[in-house]
């Protein structure tokens, strides 16, 4: 039983095929009892075919790993569900071993799979990618499905119309939501899920990077080991480093998004010549720049990020790489459905005027117009030089600028890179904006994303209940019980 905890495993995989040659995808490896080899799961990759770029690389993987953990208990199992009338167990056994684990209080595990409990999410997400999966087959091959739906209790019906609610109410396009088909899927429910009540509150307060460092983060953190003496500027500063925490800072950019920006990307904004506009444009979807000529006429032509990448620079876009040089695409509210943009809006609005400037200055001193590619910001070390600068190499640089100004690096401290998005819709909020203007700002779809900035922080409670205790006028008074306490007696 002891190598039942690895009988899969998840590789990622340059696919000849099912017509699409040259594709990588992840691929699920059983091993085979019989001559103890590797083999693929090749249902699963059909099913990844068909999902198409509708998901991620990173759904990919984690769908794997959740059918080949399905495989790991049913082969360690075996035993117990091999009479037929234990069979539907199993599915509900399996999301049990997921959110309990499946070693005892002695430290043993019969089945040998040694897992330790996961987090209620991770085990939901677990099984929703399997039942999905699961049902893909039984469409596909008639199979009988391992998480049928069944009747929705009353409570179950409650429950679900107030999900319904809440999200539509929060919805940029309520109006497209079908009245019908949520009628429809609030009368069913899955038969098997994990059986755990989450704990109810509200969500944690975000840690935003301190806007009184920001200066000195950008001034004296980013500055170039051994020429701080440089009168250049672009010398003594990283410039690039720079920019990007500017875009996260005072944009609100997400961590990954500057690392699809192109060098056309950025113009002069036509309402404030001082300002810059940043167009963010979806990696794989957003219009080609301009400039972009068909390659079979040589005339200026419409066409798809995706296409100019591959027909002039023979790239894919970063979405689709896997390795150092990929950035992550969330999907966020687009300020340009045709061309598939959003804006940067800076806050407060002195950031466009200071992100033009160094824009103009790496342009001109910076970086190389012999680049092989049209992104923006680029590696800077010898043996890279030239490359598409990577997330991982800016998230060591801003560790190491936060190092710099004596602050602690760390998400409960706000000093990663994602600390800035979260200073910038803070910020947004401590100005009192709309809601739904702040929902524009931070490109989300819903309201309900923004919640973790509108949230009072435990800091802001205690001060408010503070301040409000004083302004209340107390029925009665414990002055001797103060007295004896501060006496000691």
């Amino acid at each position: 039983m002891s190598n039942t905890a690895f009988s899969h495993t998840i590789a990622h995989t340059l696919i000849q095929g099912y017509g699409v040659e040259g594709q990588r995808h992840y691929v699920l490896y059983l091993l085979d009892d019989d001559e103890y080899r590797p083999v693929a799961m090749w249902p699963l990759l059909e099913y990844f075919l068909d999902m198409g770029r509708s998901r991620t690389a990173a759904w990919q993987r984690d769908t794997c790993r959740a059918v080949g953990l399905f495989v790991d208990y049913l082969k360690a199992n075996q035993t117990h569900f091999r009479d037929s009338s234990s069979r539907p167990q199993v599915l509900a056994c399996f999301a049990e071993a997921l959110v309990t684990g499946t070693i005892d209080r002695n430290g043993d595990d019969p089945s040998g799979l040694y897992w330790q409990a996961k987090s209620l999410a991770r085990a939901n997400f677990l099984l929703n990618a399997l039942t999905a999966f699961s049902d893909w087959l039984v469409n596909r091959y008639s199979t009988t499905a391992i998480n049928p739906w069944k009747l929705a209790s009353m409570a179950e019906q409650i429950a679900y119309w107030r999900r319904h609610e809440k999200r539509r109410s929060h919805a940029l396009l309520m109006h497209t939501y079908d009245r019908n088909a949520a009628l429809a899927q609030s009368r069913v429910v899955r038969s098997i899920r994990v059986k755990r009540r989450g704990a109810i509150g509200d969500a944690a307060p975000v840690k935003y990077f301190p806007d009184e460092r920001i200066a000195d983060l950008l001034q004296q953190g980013f500055t170039v080991s051994g020429k701080q003496r440089s009168r250049s500027v672009h010398e003594r500063m990283n410039i690039r480093d720079i920019m990007i925490t500017i875009l996260l800072h005072g944009g609100g950019l997400r961590e990954s998004e500057p690392f699809h920006l192109y060098v056309t990307d950025v113009a002069v904004d036509p309402r404030n010549p001082s300002s810059a506009l940043v167009k963010v444009f979806h990696p794989e979807q957003g219009a080609a720049p301009e400039d972009y000529l068909d390659p079979l006429t040589g005339t200026q032509t419409e066409a798809s990020r995706e296409e100019y990448l591959r027909a002039k620079w023979g790239l894919e876009p970063r979405t689709l790489v896997v390795g150092r040089f990929h950035a992550g695409w969330k999907d966020l509210h687009l300020t340009d459905q045709k061309q598939k943009y959003a804006l940067v809006h800076w806050f407060p609005s002195f950031w466009g005027e200071v992100f033009l400037a160094l824009f103009k200055l790496y342009i001109m001193k910076i970086r190389s117009r012999h680049a092989r590619h049209p992104y923006l910001f680029v590696s800077q070390k010898d043996e890279v030089a030239g490359d598409p600068y990577t997330v991982a190499s800016y998230r060591q640089a801003h560790a190491k600028a936060v190092k710099r100004i004596d602050l602690t690096v760390g998400k409960d401290y706000g000093t990663t890179p994602h600390g800035h998005r979260h200073a910038y819709g803070q910020l947004l909020t401590n100005a009192k904006v709309d809601p739904q203007l702040i929902q524009r700002c931070l490109h989300h779809k819903s309201q309900e994303s923004q919640q973790v900035y509108t949230n009072p922080t435990p800091a802001t409670i205690a001060a408010t209940l503070v301040e409000a205790s004083e302004r209340l006028n107390s029925p009665f008074a414990l002055n001797d019980l103060q007295r004896a306490l501060a006496d000691g007696d």
